[in-house]
């Protein structure tokens, strides 16, 4: 019970911490004898077999901190003449052989330090001497307390200790002696019944394990060569011999973290062959191999890639021992192998980003791998894999994945669900590179490969609103990366585009139909730079057409989004058509504008904003004739003068009057009408409402605008003063926000007045507001 377990670990420490107080007492007093007996109390609680695994590692590391004085009180007793060989002898007179020991290593530590006797054969004596300690958990943490305080007192290469002391040799020897006699007790821990548990209590203890690995790997005398002829040897050795999972888990993991990675270079084959053909079933031996690569990769990332690749076939070494993982009837489960196979891929592109071949090798193991599982094999987890799988080499190789051979193959077993998240990355790596889309076969592939996002496919499955419309606009972002210098290509490929939307519902066509518009816009553009004259009337005859057809589809369903793509092919085509050579069908664009805007718009706001776009692009038209341009401009102002409000329709017909003056025309006698009929409107309402003086203030603005360009009588003008000045107090008298509006309005309008008088222009200076 964990309340047992509390109660145990809380006696045990109130000893431990009474009896190291009596010890500590003992030593400043210069009482050796009584100190002695006292720590050997203290670590008589180290006898105990009630803790749990974790609670004795507690325990062990407070008696640990309290013996680190002890050690610093023999010291100083050698310093005042005290004879180590007397001082060792004596603690072996304590009663128990728990404390004797303890007491023996510590006082063995200092001795080390004296030279009086080679640091071999010490370490050696005390590695003789801990073998009666048999019990796992005991004896596995003796050794942990040896190799602490004796881990600075190797005869390392280079140590004070090497000579008499030893050699490396020693010191590597006397290490795989400690590490191999500890993982024994280690595997023969019971503790719990429970096995989970029991594998958790032993996991509790790894650390004291790997710290005789982590020593080696730190040993100055550890070479490439030393380590590949007698340290990793017998390491293998110790793991294989082992049989236990846990085990050989842990000390394969351990030896990859600890050691260099120049070192795993040079021994990688005997690192794979041992995971392949020597460990036990249960080991996870995709786990031992993703942290291998990750470390490799890490490595290469991080030194002179060509030294990486030159020295050693890293990549067919992996490939070789994962293929023979992948053909043989093993225990591993298909969502480790694809584990496996996903951590190889990304090894491969990180180490290798321009090496397709070996992309296509590893595709063509994982489609072998799934071709010979079940149905029922492909798990969420699985098929979460697979995408990944088919998604990582995008950001490296971009498309030129697509047209791999077993690309396909794998994307097959995927539902509709995944084939989507694979179409998306897929996009989404075409966009975010800024990938330019210039060859036929590629785009293809590309389009088949992003099926699930532009047809609804028999197993399709219907998703939330906000994502169909994020997945349907990253499509229409990449249509836009078409691009090639051969005109006659970009125009092929585009049409491969046009030809997989048209395949699509309405739903999807909404904003693939507008992408592909654009699209064809931009190449109208193209040729207009391009092509001879005749050449040029051909192509965009076709495209115009193409384009109308387009919109057409679009104007049954969304008539709004219909009438600003044809405001926007006007302005297309007039880029193109100073001529007028599609006089005609330019007039038929303009006039759909109208028959949408006057037939199928029904909001009267949306009829304000949609009016205000129509006059402006007309405006700026020069591909239609005069009678054919003077018609659809009236045709606007008449639906200006339909609008709902008296106010907007007064404005409306104001801003008409852009249409008769601008850079192409100059009908001065269209411009004064349209003054004329906004003033008669907007008379015809302000007696009833005194806040319609601000579309008079806006009259007066417009006249101002047009003062140097058109030619108005001074009366006109002087009556809308008039009725401003008559109307603006009441106007301004409420305070609210259209009051403040209309405040503004008129402040800046008797600012512009003034600094045009200041600059001295002939036609302000009659006017007085």
């Amino acid at each position: 019970m964990e309340e047992d377990q509390e109660k145990y670990l809380e006696d045990a420490r109130k000893v431990v911490k009474e009896q190291a107080y009596f010890m500590r007492a003992s030593l400043e007093k210069a009482q050796l004898k009584d100190a002695l007996r006292y720590s050997s109390a203290m670590l008589s609680e180290l006898k105990t077999s009630l803790l749990s695994p974790r609670n004795y590692y507690i325990l062990f590391m407070q008696v640990f901190d309290e013996m680190r004085i002890l050690e610093n009180y023999f010291k100083e007793e050698y310093r005042r003449g005290r004879k180590m060989p007397d001082l060792y002898e004596s603690v072996q007179h304590a009663t128990y052989v728990i404390p004797r020991l303890y007491l023996l290593i510590t006082v063995g530590s200092v001795f080390i330090q004296t030279h009086e006797i080679g640091a071999k054969v010490i370490l050696l004596d005390l590695l003789e001497c801990i073998k009666a300690i048999q019990h796992p958990l005991r004896g596995l943490f003796i050794r942990y307390y040896f190799l602490k305080l004796c881990k600075d007192r190797l005869p390392d290469t280079g140590s004070e200790y090497e000579g008499t002391g030893g050699n490396i040799d020693d010191a590597i020897e006397i290490i795989i002696r400690n590490l191999s006699e500890m993982n024994k007790l280690w595997i023969r821990m019971q503790g719990s019944k429970d096995k989970s548990k029991r594998e958790r209590e032993r996991l509790d203890l790894k650390v004291t394990i790997g710290e005789n690995v982590t020593r080696l790997s730190n040993l100055e005398g550890v070479s490439l060569d030393t380590y590949k002829t007698k340290v990793l040897p017998k390491i293998i050795d110790i793991i294989t011999s082992s049989k236990d999972a846990i085990s050989q888990t842990y000390l394969m993991d351990c030896t990859i973290q600890a050691f260099p990675d120049e070192y795993h270079l040079q021994t990688l084959q005997e690192l794979l062959k041992v995971c392949t053909t020597q460990l036990e079933p249960t080991v996870d031996i995709k786990n031992i191999f993703i942290n291998l690569m990750g470390r490799l990769a890490d490595f290469a990332l991080n030194n002179d890639m060509g030294t990486f690749n030159s020295e050693v076939d890293i990549y067919s070494m992996f490939k070789q021992n994962i293929d023979k993982m992948l053909d043989s009837n093993s225990q591993i489960e298909f969502k480790n192998l694809l584990d496996l196979q996903v951590a190889f891929l990304n090894f491969t592109l990180r180490c290798y980003p321009s090496n397709s071949e070996y992309v296509n090798d590893i595709l063509k193991s994982c489609c072998r791998l799934c071709e010979r599982q079940n149905e029922t094999d492909f798990t969420e987890e699985c098929q979460k894999n697979i995408v990944k799988f088919l998604a990582m080499p995008l950001d490296t190789m971009s498309l030129s994945i697509l047209t791999m051979n077993e690309y396909p193959n794998l994307m097959k077993h995927l539902p509709f669900q995944k084939r989507r998240q694979v179409a998306i990355k897929i996009c989404q790596a075409v966009v975010n590179l800024n990938q330019v889309i210039d060859d036929l076969k590629i785009t293809g592939e590309l389009l088949k490969f992003i099926q699930p996002l532009l047809i609804t496919q028999n197993d399709y499955v219907e998703i939330p609103e906000n994502e169909f419309e994020e997945e349907q606009q990253l499509v229409a972002r990449t249509v836009h990366l078409v691009q090639n210098g051969d005109l006659a290509i970009h125009n092929t490929i585009l049409q491969q585009f046009i030809a997989k939307f048209q395949q699509g519902e309405i739903n999807r066509q909404k904003y693939t139909y507008p992408a592909a518009i654009f699209a064809l816009f931009r190449l109208i553009q193209l040729i207009a730079s391009q092509g001879g004259p005749q050449t040029q009337e051909t192509q965009y005859k076709v495209l115009f057409e193409q384009i109308r057809g387009l919109i057409d589809v679009l104007q049954g369903h969304f008539p709004e989004l219909a009438l600003k793509l044809n405001l926007n092919f006007l302005l297309c085509i007039n880029t193109v058509d100073q001529a007028q050579e599609f006089d005609e069908f330019s007039y038929d664009v303009g006039t759909q504008i109208i028959t949408i805007f006057q037939d199928e718009i029904g909001d009267s706001n949306v009829k304000v904003v949609l009016l205000n776009q129509i006059m402006s692009t007309f405006a700026k038209l020069n591909c239609i004739s005069g009678e054919n341009f003077d018609t659809l401009a009236g045709n606007a102002t008449q639906q200006a003068a339909k609008l709902l409000k008296k106010n907007e329709q007064a404005i409306g017909v104001l801003n008409a009057a852009h249409m008769f003056y601008n850079d192409h025309i100059k009908n001065v006698q269209r411009v004064q009408e349209c003054f004329k009929k906004a003033i008669k409107i907007a008379s015809q309402s302000i007696g009833n409402n005194p806040k319609f003086v601000y579309v008079f203030i806006q009259i007066l603005n417009k006249y101002f605008y047009f003062f140097e360009q058109v030619e108005f009588k001074d009366a006109e003008i002087q009556e809308v003063i008039k009725m401003i000045n008559e109307k603006l107090p009441k106007a301004l008298s409420d305070n609210d926000e259209q009051s403040k509006k209309i405040k503004i309005l008129w402040t800046a309008t008797q600012e512009l007045v003034r600094e045009r008088k200041r600059r001295s222009i002939q036609a302000y200076q009659q006017i007085n507001i």
